[in-house]
């Protein structure tokens, strides 16, 4: 659930019986693997960007740029691995292609 849904759905709660007592609990499990904060500095002009994309896609900016950053050292780390897996499919592909030509043009 996105902290949006979770506002949303406290808020409605509370409209719709204003005198409860709301009962808080954390909706969140602690981390299962200690973080580190680094400081990132973002063209002011670029922020206001990914504010917006963070809000279309229901979550903080910052687990927006966390998603980003973790994804990009993944695809690094695997780099190499996926190139030539990609450049097996492509060459697997040409091949069959020139073996279907090679079977319609000596019909």
């Amino acid at each position: 659930m996105t902290d949006k849904e979770l506002l949303a759905r406290v808020a409605e709660a509370a409209e719709a019986d204003p005198e409860a007592e709301i009962g808080w609990i954390p909706h969140r499990e602690p981390a299962k693997s200690p973080n580190a904060v680094y400081s990132v500095r973002i063209p002011v002009d670029r922020i206001e960007e990914l504010r917006g994309l963070a809000a279309e896609r229901g979550l903080a900016p910052t687990a927006l740029i966390r998603t980003w950053v973790l994804a990009q050292l993944d695809a690094a780390r695997s780099g190499d691995e996926e190139a030539r897996k990609w450049e097996n499919d492509i060459r697997a592909t040409i091949d069959h292609l020139r073996s279907l030509l090679d079977e319609r043009t000596a019909s």
